[in-house]
């Protein structure tokens, strides 16, 4: 390697480095933080990839593509923090970050130090993220960065302009924001639908926990059509909860795609093919059931998730 090319590759690091300290700034306390602040994050739900749709960039994501930020929770309780980029182009060099995240306490995981460079960690704050966890904002209180992310790597022109006003509500200067190319995923043939009245596939709770596993790509929509208060007591971590009856009365009350896929249960199996069928007849095509429904899934000593003491 020549003396100029070892110089550059040095320039080059140490501008990287001083970019990450700055981001890094004095550390996190969460009485300093100014920005809105979500109310809590299950940490489970938000671990995985996220597409970086929007952002106010840092020296090392000017002109990037395909930036994704995938978390893992670590067995120490820390975020394992991958960020990936293809520099100047589609098929330009690519580059791999990996940070780390420290939960700061107390902030019902909503604020995070991100160490780039030990021992500082940079201010996180997950300032807006949506109930499906599908869509969020990570923010800072001294408003010069911000990144705007989805679990899909395109979303829609009116939802994008809904989150670029929040943050502006926020106080950020959203003409520094850049919109961040991303290669879409390539489109699904449609799903042949089974017979109405026909036997609906099983997925087993192995499949659906491995499914719904912290990093796993695309995970099902999986709805407990118990009653309320069944549900409260125990369920599937991440489920939703429709009433059969509602479901039978109105399958669209549902409120998500046709496409979707979705992966019911109750408590003996009754109540789910009901609400299975009346999926199916409302024109629903990715459908599934739970093998041995609920009681199964705690017969093999699942993680349940509760709501209320």
């Amino acid at each position: 390697m020549s003396i100029g090319r070892r110089l550059n590759g040095i320039l080059a690091f140490g501008l990287v480095s001083l970019s990450l300290a700055a981001l890094a700034g004095c550390g996190v306390s969460p009485q300093k933080v100014t920005v809105p602040v979500v109310e809590k994050v299950d940490l489970p739900r938000f671990m995985g990839p996220w597409y970086v749709i929007g952002v106010i960039p840092t020296f090392i994501e000017k002109d990037v593509y395909n930036a994704i930020e995938s978390y893992e929770l670590a067995p120490d309780g820390t975020i394992k923090t991958t960020f990936t980029l293809n520099k100047g182009g589609f098929d330009g060099e690519r580059k791999v970050y990996t940070p780390r995240g420290f939960v700061v306490p107390g902030t019902n995981n909503a604020i995070w130090g991100m160490q780039f460079i030990w021992p500082i960690k940079a201010e996180f704050v997950i300032s807006h993220l949506d109930a499906d966890y599908t869509e969020t904002i990570i923010a800072r209180s001294a408003r010069d960065y911000v990144w705007i992310m989805a679990r899909t790597p395109t979303i829609d022109d009116a939802r994008y302009a809904a989150l670029v006003k929040r943050v502006a509500d926020m106080g950020y200067d959203t003409s520094k924001l850049v919109k961040v190319p991303q290669t879409p995923k390539p489109a699904a043939a449609p799903a042949a639908a089974p017979p109405v009245g026909a036997a609906m596939p099983q997925v087993s709770a192995e499949a659906l926990a491995a499914r719904l596993a912290p990093g796993a790509a695309a995970a099902p929509i999986v709805l407990d059509v118990r009653r309320a208060e069944e549900f409260a007591a125990g369920r599937v971590p991440g489920a939703r909860n429709l009433p059969h009856d509602r479901i039978v009365a109105d399958a669209t009350a549902l409120g998500v795609p046709k496409d979707a896929e979705i992966v019911v249960y109750c408590q003996s199996g009754r109540r789910a093919d009901m609400a299975l069928e009346a999926l199916q007849k409302a024109g629903y095509t990715r459908l599934a059931h739970l093998e041995g429904d609920f009681p199964g899934w705690q017969s093999q000593g699942r993680p349940v998730e509760k709501s209320g003491p």
